[in-house]
């Protein structure tokens, strides 16, 4: 049984005539000594049919460059929106570990303590206190330039589809949090967590 199918409509097809691509052209992700878009096992350029270049792309290439920059767009995101928090939002400061400027006031003794503050917690503080006002001027600036990548026509035409991605997340969004609210409550810490969800996506 052929495995290695294209990504957008499951056909063993190679080549153009993929009627949900948005290229039109086959998409197979799942052998790394084929091209992503003809089935060459060539490498370098030559691909005929590669939309963005002439260059043949491997699946284990694709999948390496989906890697990083899923990582980096978690990083990213997880860093802009811990550093938009108020202090008086984070866990750390619920459980009376920190106070309103964010200074610790006590050290951490329980595992759910532990868990609210560590490293990471530390840090982000640390960042916070230098950036003051400016987090949200730099937030509002990617956030801007994020939205102008996409057309009004895009916007259009992804509406729908993008309602439903919308309801699939909310949903696996509280699931995630209530996964995240046991590992709290059994002393995992918020790094190890952090890394087991990244991990867990781009696997």
């Amino acid at each position: 049984m052929n495995k290695n199918l294209c990504i957008f409509c499951k056909s063993p097809s190679f080549g153009k005539g993929c009627p949900f691509s948005p290229s039109k052209v086959h998409f197979h992700v799942s052998d790394p000594n084929k091209c992503c878009f003809c089935g060459s096992v060539a490498t370098g350029l030559g691909c005929p049919f590669n939309p963005h270049s002439k260059a043949h792309v491997k699946g284990i290439e694709f999948n390496s460059m989906v890697k990083e920059t899923i990582d980096k767009s978690i990083t990213l995101g997880y860093l802009m929106s811990s550093l938009a928090m108020p202090i008086t939002d984070m866990e750390a400061y619920k459980l009376r570990i920190v106070n309103e400027s964010g200074k610790r006031i006590k050290i951490p003794e329980t595992n759910e303590e532990k868990a609210a503050y560590g490293p990471t917690e530390e840090y982000l503080i640390t960042i916070k206190e230098c950036l003051g006002k400016k987090i949200d001027m730099i937030n509002s600036s990617v956030n801007m330039h994020l939205e102008s990548e996409v057309s009004l026509d895009q916007y259009s035409k992804l509406y729908e589809s993008t309602m439903n991605l919308k309801d699939e997340f909310t949903r696996i969004g509280r699931e995630l949090n209530q996964t995240v609210v046991n590992a709290y409550q059994s002393g995992i810490s918020r790094c190890v967590i952090e890394k087991l969800i990244i991990d867990s996506i781009i696997e």
